[in-house]
């Protein structure tokens, strides 16, 4: 049988290093914690040391609090054309200020700061590096070369946060622009004589990052002897994303192949059983929780109104996938669902039987069954008092007339008490083979790239004749790719980022207005729906949102560091 391929978090060594993980970068000195020889006393001490670099995976997903890149806890989706956040002001409306109003991104203001929090874990691992090679004498070669594995694995994880954030993509470097980050492999370069340094180019820092992760997919162990810690296989996972933000397409293509070459992982047929455990076989990494111990809040936030807890709390609304989401899910045989077809358009129990079976996996909608009790997404009812949008400031439920299902946890009645606690999933089988596809319309073989597409929608659709639209150059070969990010990944983070390093943020973002539906009951018990807006204003994509600031503490204490474009 196979060995756990996921995180195993020992609790309590968690909620002791988790807090060391949270400290500002200015203060963080192991020292001041326990003495370094101590730390590196024995395999057992080196572990705990390297547990604390653990909660990035957590803290940097869609449950975490750096869930945008900087100190904020918004889903990145909710700033792209499938969710919409119902508030209007700051705290749980972030995503709407941010997509509307000019000047609420700022270098002041930055919520995909990634930078900050991510040099501070950059500098936590390379003390962890400098420690190792003092002490390394403790220890075998094997357990050397496996412990720095582990942590390079995380400090190329913290720069391509910082890339994804604020390098320049690739396909933007021009002369005098081209930015990635400041390269930190030695602690003693992080200290105030070395605090003068210019940025990387964009080819330099995505070369560090692949030379980290090579060493990591190198010498980390395969699952069956990690005992449930960081494995080969997840650096391959992280190399192939990294890869393709850098546009190495070749690059990010071999190591997806070392992870079909595995066998250890592939498709389930239960889409929603993906992310109830982290121990099923579409699962290659990802972060546990545990009831009352160690929690998050995503049921707090998106679940209904209605959702009523033990304990008498509810459930706060904070989103719900739009109406254009709900249009862009195919018919049950995979054809292009019509937009004019008003008998289907707007879902119900009824008809949802009619659409991609990820839709109900993924979405709620008025009369839903949720915890043995049917959503009211109507004029009036319990999970839809306030809309359209604007109606409040912070209504408290949708305004779309929908709901997120994907992800949440029916089995937990009281998660005011309990917090939430289902896992969260940083990579899976899916997204790697999206990916491969991707490298392949890259190369120009798009009959095999929309292959990958279709053998993932025969197991979605669960049908071996499912349609899959044909492609014959890359924009089409694309068209398909990101449609299938956006059904197949919704929710997890992908959406926005791939809008962008991809170029399609403008054309998609904007200028536009979503919608929501909203149904009437009437007076014989059944509805009539009518669309409305979920937007007041039209969202944003300037040009400079394509690389966000690094912050002005950096620019005003550095003289060799310069800023992005637009900022």
């Amino acid at each position: 049988m196979r060995k756990m391929k996921n995180i195993r978090y020992i609790i309590s060594t968690l909620v002791i290093l988790s807090g060391l993980a949270a400290c500002n970068v200015v203060d963080i000195d192991p020292n001041n914690k326990y003495d370094a020889s101590l730390a590196f006393k024995d395999q057992t001490n080196v572990e705990l040391y390297l547990n604390s670099f653990y909660p990035m995976t957590a803290n940097f997903g869609q449950f975490g609090s750096n869930a945008l890149g900087g100190s904020n806890s918004s889903m990145s989706d909710g700033l792209t054309d499938i969710l919409k956040y119902g508030a209007m002001v700051a705290g749980a409306g972030d995503c709407n200020l941010i997509m509307t109003v000019d000047g609420q991104q700022s270098i002041t203001n930055n919520y995909f700061d990634a930078w900050t929090t991510c040099y501070g874990w950059i500098r936590r691992v390379n003390e962890f590096l400098d420690g190792l090679q003092q002490y390394k004498s403790r220890f075998s070669a094997e357990q050397v070369t496996r412990f720095e594995a582990e942590a390079k694995y995380y400090r190329a994880y913290a720069y391509f946060l910082i890339m994804r954030s604020h390098g320049i993509m690739p396909s933007n470097v021009t002369e005098g622009y081209d930015l990635g980050a400041i390269l930190h492999l030695d602690i003693n370069t992080q200290n105030d004589k070395n605090k003068t340094q210019a940025r990387a180019t964009v080819a330099q820092t995505w070369d560090q990052i692949a030379s980290d992760l090579e060493f990591a997919y190198k010498n980390l162990p395969a699952p069956s002897a990690a005992n449930g810690r960081l494995n080969c296989y997840v650096a391959y996972a992280l190399h192939a994303r990294a890869m393709l933000y850098a546009e190495r397409y070749s690059a990010a293509k071999a190591s997806v192949e070392e992870i079909i070459k595995s066998n250890l992982y592939g498709y389930i047929n239960d889409y929603s059983a993906i992310f109830k455990d982290l121990n099923n076989k579409e699962v290659i990494w990802g972060a546990g929780f545990a009831s009352g111990v160690l929690t998050h809040s995503f049921d707090q936030k998106y679940s209904q109104p209605g959702d009523i807890c033990t304990n008498d709390g509810k459930g706060s609304g904070y989103a719900g996938p739009t109406q254009e989401f709900v249009d862009s899910y195919d018919y049950a045989d995979g054809t292009p669902f019509n937009v004019k077809d008003d008998a289907n358009r707007f879902v119900t129990n009824e008809n949802a039987s009619v659409r991609d079976p990820r839709l109900a996996a993924s979405i709620m909608w008025n009369g839903s069954i949720w915890k043995g009790r049917a959503l009211e997404c109507y004029e009036g009812g319990v999970d839809q008092k306030y809309m359209p949008y604007g109606t409040v400031n912070t209504p408290g439920n949708t305004v779309t007339g929908y709901y997120i299902r994907k992800m949440m946890d029916e089995s937990n009645l009281d998660f005011l008490v309990n917090g939430s606690y289902q896992p969260w999933i940083e990579f899976r089988y899916a997204e790697m083979m999206l990916i491969y596809a991707e490298c392949l319309a890259q190369e120009g073989k798009y009959s095999d790239s929309r292959n990958i597409v279709a053998d993932l929608r025969k197991v979605r659709f669960g049908r071996e004749d499912v349609f899959t639209q044909d492609v014959n150059d890359f924009e089409s070969a694309l068209d398909l790719i990101l449609k299938e990010r956006a059904t197949e990944l919704c929710f997890e983070g992908h959406r926005f980022w791939d809008l962008r390093r991809t170029g399609r943020a403008v054309e998609v973002l904007n200028g536009k207005k979503y919608n929501g539906v909203l149904w009437k009951k009437n007076t014989d018990g059944t509805f009539t729906p009518t669309v409305v807006s979920c937007d007041m204003g039209a969202r944003k994509y300037p040009e400079r949102f394509d690389s966000f600031p690094i912050p002005q503490s950096e620019i005003s204490n550095n003289s060799k560091v310069k800023q992005n474009p637009g900022w």
